[in-house]
């Protein structure tokens, strides 16, 4: 619980219910909401039922149990519809799909997090894969890397302060001095190249996005297989594309 006179309890708990759903496989019932919120039967089903009504849950009539409603969807919407850098952005992603063929990606940064807001997949790519609003850490990731690297001292030691670096793929690096090598390479090319490393077959490249200040927004990305291209194959060809999105968007903004 948030120890502040501001917070409100009631509508934590109803994010608490919303959050059930990160995750899931499926549908919820109301047993599962119970036992992933940690309210019980008769808060879960309040929640609930407020939650549907509002259309941020819808509820089967015959099986009684809850998914997403299209309210969250509705969010998104207006989160993308107003976000300027997504908006600035946008014209530059899907130059780099029509130049380089290969899938490219917006990400936002969220405190140890980055969300992708705008993703241009290509034609063989996963389903989920293309999707927006998929969580990703910094730390073996080549957005993340790029975001790190604008980071000063202290909290890129956070970031690799032990028991954070979490290995997604055999080949994830998990020693802080290793991702700082890596930290070091993407501040001297300007760019973080990652292989396999958070996904098993794709190699990655990104690119941070920085305010007027360097602060770090978040990072464009672009990422292809890697069974098809090494990765100093692939950086060759596609960091130049990748470099030169990035300064256009810095020139329209100077």
């Amino acid at each position: 619980m948030i120890e502040n006179a501001l917070y409100v309890g009631s509508v934590g708990k109803a994010f608490r219910v919303l959050d059930c759903f990160k995750g899931a496989a499926g549908d919820l019932s109301l047993t599962e909401i119970m036992e992933r919120s940690g309210l019980d039967k008769s808060a879960a089903q309040r929640y609930a039922y407020t939650l549907s009504a509002e259309g941020y849950l819808q509820q089967n009539s015959q099986t009684r149990r809850y998914r997403l409603g299209p309210g969250v969807l509705d969010l998104t919407f207006h989160f993308l519809r107003t976000h300027a850098l997504a908006e600035a952005l946008n014209p530059l992603l899907l130059q780099l799909s029509k130049d380089t063929e290969q899938k490219i990606s917006l990400s936002l940064r969220d405190g140890d997090w980055l969300v992708h807001v705008l993703r241009h997949q290509t034609s063989t790519e996963h389903y989920h894969a293309s999707l927006v609003g998929r969580r990703v850490p910094l730390q073996c990731t080549a957005g993340g890397r790029a975001v790190m690297a604008r980071l000063d001292e202290a909290q890129v030691e956070q970031l690799l302060a032990p028991g954070r670096l979490v290995a997604s793929t055999p080949r994830t690096l998990t020693t802080a001095k290793a991702v700082q090598a890596e930290l070091k390479k993407v501040r001297e090319r300007g760019y973080a190249m990652v292989v396999d490393e958070f996904i098993m077959g794709e190699v990655a490249l990104a690119a941070a996005v920085v305010d007027a200040d360097g602060v770090p927004l978040g990072a464009l990305h672009l990422s292809g297989s890697s069974s098809q291209w090494s990765g100093a194959d692939y950086a060759k060809k596609f960091s130049p594309l990748l470099l030169n999105a990035i300064a256009q968007y810095e020139r329209r903004n100077a």
